[in-house]
């Protein structure tokens, strides 16, 4: 240990707790202020474009004028969801064991989900009732998986008191978990195994992300498909559908599925309606929220005139809830006051006395006021009495050893991977088809389709500009409004009366950084007379890594949700910062507007093959993620900018499909863009670069592990291909090593 690090060990010991937490805060702050400054100015845009939509939504006095607002916004929802209008056939399902009680029974069930992912669930019915029996579906909270105690009250409960009661596993949790941590034995370190189904929603959030589909999306669509089994049901009455969400996100999926299926005659939605945002699990910040208008107050009022109960955990008062005041509104619309109930409980969430009414997913104090309103719609006698004495979990477990040979026992990622080679293989072959000098502009146009425009801002404006240390000049471009890209031009010495080639420079480290750690690269660079721009996108300059500035729960990830909210990742908004730079320095007369490099690098290290890397969410140390933002930016740049006429990238990402090969994922959640995977891959816009010179080094999988060079011809042979076409096949050059920076700067400039 060094001497400062002792000296800081020694101070900290001796800190109370207090001071070390607070200091701690301030660290972290600190260390993201450049990305909270940006996630302030998304906060900010997503609060007005929400008051947009409410002020046209007050303005709204005939139920046709809000069936127009409200069905273009579910339309929306669906395309933004995938899913479809129409009902599917019934699934295959398969009752693996019965366990018959006093008065009703549970069948252990296995059914054909989406993408026919099997899905486990336990239905709970009453034994020799030769009438109908109402349907009540329950979507379960994040905490816990269908066996929890309260979800096993309200099934065995409501059995009784003659209903069907159907409670299945969401994708990720419980049987249908995606991680190998399932029992204390499996503790390497510090972890906590009963949260690591919620945490992995980061990652299956990411790859269904990837391939242009959501967690969200899925989990309604398996709901739906537990409806298409109950609707074939002779047993169930069709007009006493009920889905309940519990609180912790069961509520935002019954909402979802009750808005988009209206087979669902009533929706019991707890904690959900306020606006969401920058959160790291994908199914409560939807994606296209902002920019397509369904916002969860439009969701819930959307089930207008059917059946709905607003719940809320704890205290609630109906005179401060503007949701509440629209629901009403919209319902007295229909004239169908009495189809719009409240429940809540008591206390606050923060606190954790014998008044605050915590629960895992729905409490007693919310479920006895269910049972009245249940009651007075559908006829479901009030029970005199709760059945609260739980069975072994165990015994309600659905998956045995016969389940495989009726269902493809896949994991989810498994499945994205299959369903992203399809697609590229499709529109590989389409472009492939068409003549080699109009797949470049073809692929353009399909990226703009599917992750938006990758234009430079057309009214950019030179904030501030003033000279450095040295050769140097710092240069702040405002390219929106209070958003701020941050230049720093190094000038060689001696450079005569002839303009100079430039390369700009981007890490999702920052200028300081990449000063710092590619010195020799940059003096180098200048030394063969070429002007180096360094460039700090937008929220980019924190310069730290770790999982508190980088990681699920740091505010980059929540600023890419919150990106996403508008329809559009935020590393393509990055591309369009850089390509504004482009502009700017092809404006500026002291360097080449011809003459223009770029060089993508990452700072971070990659993680060594044969060091575990399977390992919990909260697991500390935790895995280094990689930083793929430089590389892809610099690639995705290119492909739009004719006048690039090199490109190096070190340390970048081999592939997005690389992050479908394993249930786990180490790149952080702003480096993903939605829906690449439906158009194109990192080798296919190389290959359209081709014969552009470009140059890559030290390239890194899904798992931030440096590829080999078996893995490197693997992906990107179509890439050489391309370049061998062209007759230029020495101007793609991918190296498993790092090479010296005299090497690359002389490669610089012999191609600039």
């Amino acid at each position: 240990m060094t001497g400062s690090l002792q000296i800081k060990k020694w101070v900290s010991d001796r800190l109370p707790s207090q001071w070390r937490q607070w200091l701690w805060a301030r660290k972290v702050a600190f260390g993201n202020r450049r990305i909270r400054q940006f996630s302030c100015h998304l906060s900010k845009r997503i609060h007005q474009a929400a008051q947009q939509d409410l002020s046209l939504l007050e303005g709204i006095r005939t139920q046709a004028e809000w069936e127009l607002f409200r069905d273009e916004r579910l339309d929306a929802l669906r395309r933004s969801l995938t899913i479809n209008a129409t009902h599917s056939a019934t699934p295959d399902a398969v009752i693996t064991d019965t366990l018959e009680r006093d008065r009703y029974r549970i069948d252990n069930m296995v059914f054909q989900g989406h993408m026919d992912l099997p899905v486990t669930a336990n239905i709970y019915r009453p034994i020799h009732t030769p009438q109908k029996t109402p349907a009540i579906v329950i979507c379960h909270s994040h905490h816990d998986p269908k066996t929890e105690e309260e979800l096993q009250c309200m099934g065995m409960t409501w059995a009784r008191q003659g209903c069907t009661v159907f409670i299945m596993d969401l994708l990720g949790h419980g049987e249908r978990h995606q991680h190998p941590f399932r029992v204390p034995a499996d503790d390497k370190g510090s972890f906590r195994i009963d949260r690591q189904d919620y945490y992995f929603r980061f990652v299956l959030g990411l790859q269904l992300d990837i391939i242009g589909e959501s967690l969200m999306g899925w989990m309604v669509q398996d709901v739906r498909r537990g409806i298409d089994l109950l609707w074939a049901d002779p047993q169930i009455d069709r007009d006493r559908i009920i889905v309940i969400g519990a609180v912790a996100g069961g509520g935002d999926l019954a909402a979802v599925v009750g808005a988009l299926d209206d087979r669902v005659a009533a929706v019991v939605a707890f904690n959900f309606g306020h606006l969401s945002m920058g959160d790291w699990d994908s199914t409560r910040t939807l994606a296209d929220t902002a920019r397509s208008g369904f916002w969860p107050w439009v969701i819930l009022a959307s089930l207008a005139p059917r059946r709905l109960v607003y719940g809320k955990e704890f205290a609630w008062n109906p005179e401060r809830d503007f949701v509440w005041k629209h629901l009403e509104k919209v319902y007295e619309l229909y004239g169908t006051c009495d189809a719009l109930r409240s429940i809540h409980g008591s206390g606050r969430g923060s606190r954790h006395g014998p008044m605050d009414t915590h629960c895992t997913n729905v409490g007693p104090i919310h479920r006895r006021q269910l049972y009245a309103i249940l009651q007075e719609w559908f006829d479901i006698p009030i029970p005199e009495q709760e059945v609260t004495e739980p069975v072994q979990k165990e015994i309600l477990e659905c998956v045995t050893r016969g389940t495989g040979t009726t269902f493809s026992m896949r994991l989810m990622h498994e499945v994205t991977q299959e369903i992203s080679q399809k697609h590229l293989a499709s529109v590989r072959r389409m472009r492939e088809a068409q003549e080699p000098s109009t797949q470049a502009v073809q692929l353009q146009q399909e990226l703009s389709r599917v992750v938006g425009p990758m234009t430079p801002s057309p009214s950019y404006r030179v904030q501030s500009t003033h000279q450095g240390f040295g050769q140097s000049e710092f240069i702040v471009l405002e390219v929106k409004e209070n958003l701020f890209v941050r230049l720093q031009l190094l000038w060689p010495s001696g450079f005569g009366k002839s303009t100079p080639p430039v390369v700009i420079g981007l890490t999702q480290e920052g200028n300081l950084r990449m000063k710092r750690e590619r010195r020799s690269l940059i003096q180098s660079l200048l030394g063969q007379g070429i002007v180096v721009c360094l460039t700090e996108l937008r929220g980019i300059g924190d310069g730290r890594h770790g999982e508190m500035y980088r990681g699920r729960l740091s505010p980059s990830a929540g600023v890419a949700a919150t990106s996403l909210m508008f329809g559009e990742s935020l590393l393509c908004s990055r591309v369009r910062d850089l390509r504004t730079v482009i502009a700017y320095l092809r404006n500026r007369e002291d360097v080449d507007p011809k003459r223009i490099g770029l060089w993508g690098d990452s700072l971070a290290t990659p993680n060594m093959r044969g060091n575990e890397l399977a390992v919990p969410l909260d697991l500390a140390p935790y895995p280094e993620r990689g930083e793929p933002l430089g590389g892809v930016a610099a690639l995705l740049a290119t492909l739009y900018e004719p006048h690039i006429q090199a490109v190096y990238i070190h340390g970048g990402l081999v592939s997005y499909a690389a992050l479908l090969n394993e249930p786990f994922v180490y790149q952080p959640a702003d480096s993903i863009i939605r829906g690449l995977l439906t158009v194109a891959d990192l080798p296919d816009i190389a290959a359209a670069l081709a014969p552009r010179p470009l140059r890559m080094e030290e390239l890194v999988d899904g798992c931030n592990r440096l590829v080999s060079q078996k893995q490197i011809q693997e992906t990107y042979h179509q890439a050489q291909a391309a370049y061998t076409q062209a007759k230029k096949p020495n101007q793609l050059s991918i190296e498993v090593e790092k090479t010296s920076a005299d090497t690359i700067s002389k490669w610089f400039l012999l191609y600039l």
